[in-house]
């Protein structure tokens, strides 16, 4: 009686129905299989991650272009401010200005003494 199952020694090879190569065969398709449906998880997993990035950027685009609205407001209102602070100044300078000049019309020996005394307060000062 001649097996159907059992391996031919003279060929070196193995009959058409040994369950060893079966399943090797099932397993390695299997395995296969299991290759490409990762390579199409990775392939997912990176598109979405391309997405979300993309999102991400997209927000942090829009988010940079408010905050740059924001401050460049911001530093108009301080720029209003510091030239009124400026001008203000001019003018508060420019009426002293005018009231020295007036009281040494009006007055040429005090606004001369004042000036001398002025004059020494601030050497005192600065000597020390």
């Amino acid at each position: 009686m001649n097996e159907p199952n059992l391996p031919n020694p003279g060929l070196g090879g193995t009959t058409a129905n040994d369950p060893f190569q079966a399943a090797k065969a099932s397993a390695m398709k299997a395995a296969e299989e299991l290759r490409a449906a990762a390579a199409q998880k990775a392939a997912e997993l990176r598109d979405a991650a391309e997405s979300r990035a993309q999102q991400l950027k997209s927000a942090a685009e829009q988010k940079a272009a408010a905050l740059k609205t924001e401050l460049t407001d911001k530093a108009s209102d301080i720029r209003h401010y510091a030239d009124d602070a400026l001008e203000h100044a001019r003018d508060t300078c420019q009426n002293f200005v005018d009231e020295a000049e007036k009281m040494a019309r009006e007055k040429p020996r005090q606004a001369l003494i004042t000036a001398f005394g002025i004059g020494l307060v601030v050497g005192l000062i600065l000597r020390r």
